[in-house]
């Protein structure tokens, strides 16, 4: 389907995600219909929508006729066959957890046309695990939001095994047309770009922590004081420690055992500290947001090691095949607010000292996901080619 057939879409799940997705589609110029199962959350949702749209005119962003033209534009339900049945799009946006995306999935593929496109929001999971209970496996794709939806630019447009090019084609036209720049992964892969580039940071710093040789505190001060717009362990708060534990879980299972979660979030979760969301996870949020002094910063760990790792595992994306060197630059700037990627950081130091710190980081910690990816040392190249086209 061309995007420019795509009039109405469908948004199930009322949440921090799906009422972000909804407002962007209706920012435009969609119809779009926003489906919850829980009523109260559905109204949430819908609250936010308006809220969000009469903020957006009151900073003349938007006029106040459009701000009401969008809210006309909305049609909440707590129907599914309503919500989907005349719709050209279906945006899904629940709890993850796969039995119920595979459910859900099952149903929409029952309930829509096979020319309706179904992406899912995943921020993990395989695309082919969720597809696996419809029988339209080609119109299904991944499409990862960042939170805060309306503000953040990156979308993933991730392909399952079955996906169609066509579907992917369309999936990214249609972010574009949400205002948004789409990244393409070309592969089924768990955790895509931004997340799967990321975790091998969270074991990293899990093993430093566990080991005693910084705080949390210490190594977020030193990230921010290299500029990171916020530390790994406050980033884990607000994001939720059991979310964390979760993909973590997720990652040991379907990627590699290193993945595993660290003895101080279990800690964290065993005492029932989960983050923001109960007032204390790393750090305590009875009080707001925390404070983090960059005087107490370590000195123990190298701020330049974090990039390497990522850039380690941004070159392993490349080498399966899974993204470009381009889009992946283009998702760790625009999804974690680093002025560069960690291709175009690694270019400019000695690519055989990294590959050396890798296989001491991997040694010192006994981490084989450390280990520098075997392109680094055959073709290397081919992962920097982004930053010679720049």
């Amino acid at each position: 389907m061309a995007v420019e057939k795509i009039k109405k879409i469908a948004v199930i799940g009322a949440g921090s995600m799906g009422h972000g997705i909804a407002q962007s589609a209706l920012l435009a110029g969609l119809r779009v219909y926003l489906y919850d199962n829980d009523k109260s959350n559905l109204q949430m949702g819908t609250n936010k929508i308006h809220a969000g749209l009469d903020k957006m005119a009151s900073k003349g962003q938007i006029s106040e006729n459009d701000a009401q033209e969008f809210k006309n534009n909305l049609s909440p339900t707590t129907n599914l066959e309503e919500a989907v049945s005349n719709v050209d799009f279906v945006f899904e946006a629940v709890p993850e957890v796969l039995e119920i995306k595979q459910d859900v999935f099952q149903q929409l593929d029952e309930l829509t046309s096979k020319d309706v496109i179904l992406a899912t929001n995943t921020s993990n999971m395989f695309i082919s695990s969720i597809a696996e209970r419809a029988r339209c496996k080609e119109r299904i794709v991944g499409l990862h939001f960042f939170i805060p939806v309306v503000l953040m630019k990156i979308v993933e447009v991730i392909s399952g095994k079955d996906t169609s090019k066509e579907t992917m084609q369309t999936a990214y036209d249609l972010c574009v047309k949400l205002n948004k720049i789409p990244v393409r992964v070309e592969k089924d892969s768990p955790g895509f770009i931004v997340n799967r580039i990321n975790g091998p940071v969270r074991v990293y710093l899990g093993a430093v922590v566990d080991e005693e040789i910084a705080e949390p505190e210490e190594i977020d001060a030193l990230m921010r004081y290299h500029g990171l717009p916020i530390g790994h362990f406050e980033l884990s708060d607000y994001i939720g420690l059991d979310v964390v534990n979760f993909s973590a879980q997720y990652r040991k299972k379907v990627l590699h055992p290193d993945y595993a979660p660290n003895k101080k979030l279990l800690e964290k979760l065993e005492a029932k500290q989960f983050g923001k969301k109960t007032g204390k996870g790393y750090y305590d949020w009875s009080n707001g947001k925390p404070s983090i002094d960059i005087a107490k910063r370590t000195d123990k760990i190298k701020i330049e090691d974090l990039e390497i790792v990522k850039f380690n595992e941004a070159a392993k994306l490349i080498e399966d095949e899974i993204a470009d060197p381009q889009d992946i630059d283009t998702a760790m700037v625009l999804g974690t607010g680093y002025k560069a990627g960690p291709i175009e950081y690694v270019s400019k130091l000695d690519l055989n000292e990294v590959i050396d710190r890798l296989e001491y980081l991997s040694t010192r910690f006994n981490k084989e996901i450390l280990k520098p990816a075997n392109i680094l040392r055959k073709n290397p190249d081919v992962v920097f080619q982004s930053v010679k086209n720049i």
